[in-house]
């Protein structure tokens, strides 16, 4: 009995040291942001011992356009890992990106990000295994970012792109893929220290977040410079201007009221191009300045203005010649051309910057809607004119005001013995 008790401790002395090296876990850092409807944003992070490699864990909810994450505590010099769907919606396409500033990302060929089992979209998560090697240092130009392995807060960034009640679900194949603005974002600490261990790998349950901290900055987003941009060019041209000849020719019949709408029109649509020219810098697609949409728009501007001056400029003359002038008469017709090319422009736009098919058809039903109600309103007044062969008659009021004006509207009195009738130039 003595003999069998020495040998049974003896094999189990043995077999201490093995299955103690089977039992050892890799570190890792778990990361958990809930985001309602029993779904969250997961990082997870495990950094080999004596390794330059990043082991990580990324998923959330599909509902999101595209998920990152990224080093530091802001965008400028950030290595980020973003992910979407492909172009069939069934797996996962991943882009190592850096980022110089508060604008989209570029892709970097540089930084070598291997998938591992895991990777896929299921139950409407999008889920990223993955292995990016020499991720501890990085160049931005003739800068350097780097990881801290040493530092138990080491701050990251997230963020999710926009959902699809506002744009179009991001689908492709591609690395270099645009993306849209964040519609939430948010900074949190890592615990590298924590994270740091075995030979590599990632745990098998993420529900439990430990080495990591919020830092409370979450926020909520939108690409409110892109909405503003279409607002002021979409009222400018596709609402204000058509007003313009409402205001002339329907009610009031003012040409001082005609000036002032299609000034304030002009000034709202420059004030749109400006916006545009500073979303163009934040979008690699569009720094360029090389797409319809934006060729489309500056001509579009430039023959805004052309406009205005032909405008003010006839009823300049008409007030010193009292006669018609080649200004008035493209003038007249010219804005019609002018405002057909900005609503087929606001379509190239929309559908350029990635609108979902909501947006596109409320769109097209604000632009037929303005159609029918201008269209309508200016045959009306033609009806009347035709059928009273008197042209657009003026209350006594009104008159006095124009024949005070400093703005002469073009109206010639052909009428005898007090009569208002006008017929235009």
């Amino acid at each position: 009995m003595l003999i069998s008790f020495f040998f049974v401790a003896g094999l189990l002395s043995f077999f201490t040291p093995v299955v103690s090296a089977a039992s050892t876990t890799n570190g890792a850092s778990i990361y958990n942001l809930p985001l309602g409807s029993n779904s969250n944003y997961t990082f997870a992070l495990n950094i080999p011992d004596d390794s330059t490699d990043l082991y990580f864990h990324l998923s959330g909810p599909t509902s999101y356009s595209w998920l990152a994450v990224g080093t530091g505590s802001e965008m400028k010099d950030s290595l980020m890992i973003v992910a979407y769907s492909n172009a069939d919606g069934k797996n996962v396409t991943v882009s190592p990106r850096l980022s110089s500033g508060e604008q989209e990302p570029e892709y970097s060929s540089s930084l070598a990000v291997t998938l591992l089992d895991g990777t896929g979209i299921a139950n409407n998560t999008m889920t990223v295994n993955g292995r990016c090697s020499n991720c501890t240092t990085w160049k931005m130009g003739s800068r350097t970012g780097s990881l801290d392995l040493k530092s138990s807060s080491q701050p990251w960034i997230y963020g999710l792109g926009p959902t699809g009640g506002s744009a179009r679900m991001l689908r492709s194949d591609s690395k270099t893929a645009s993306i849209e603005r964040h519609s939430k974002y948010g900074v949190f600490d890592m615990d590298m220290v924590h994270a740091t261990g075995g030979s590599g790998g990632l745990p098998t349950s993420y529900t439990t977040a430990q080495g990591s901290s919020s830092e409370g900055g979450d926020k909520d987003d939108s690409n409110w410079p892109s909405i503003i941009h279409a607002l002021c060019l979409g009222g400018a041209l596709i609402l204000l201007f058509p007003c313009g000849a409402i205001l002339l020719r329907v009610l009031p019949k003012s040409v001082r009221w005609h000036w002032v709408n299609q000034t304030i029109s002009t000034c709202l649509a420059g004030i749109g191009l400006v916006i545009g020219f500073y979303l163009s810098t934040q979008f690699t697609k569009s720094q360029s300045c090389s797409s319809t949409h934006q060729i489309l728009g500056i001509v579009i501007l430039l023959a805004i203005i052309a406009q205005w001056g032909m405008g003010f400029w006839h009823h300049r003359l008409y007030k010193k010649t009292q006669t018609s002038s080649m200004f008035g008469v493209v003038h007249r017709y010219f804005g019609f051309v002018v405002i057909l090319l900005a609503i087929i422009n606001g379509g190239i736009g929309l559908r350029w910057s990635y609108a979902s098919n909501g947006v596109l058809i409320g769109y097209s039903i604000a632009v037929i809607i303005v159609s029918v109600v201008i269209i309508g309103l200016l045959g009306w007044a033609r009806f009347k004119t035709n059928r009273g062969a008197k042209g657009f008659v003026r209350q006594p009021q009104e008159l006095d005001e124009f024949q005070t004006s400093d703005l002469s509207d073009g109206y010639v009195d052909r009428s005898a013995g007090g009569s208002h009738g006008y017929d235009r130039y």
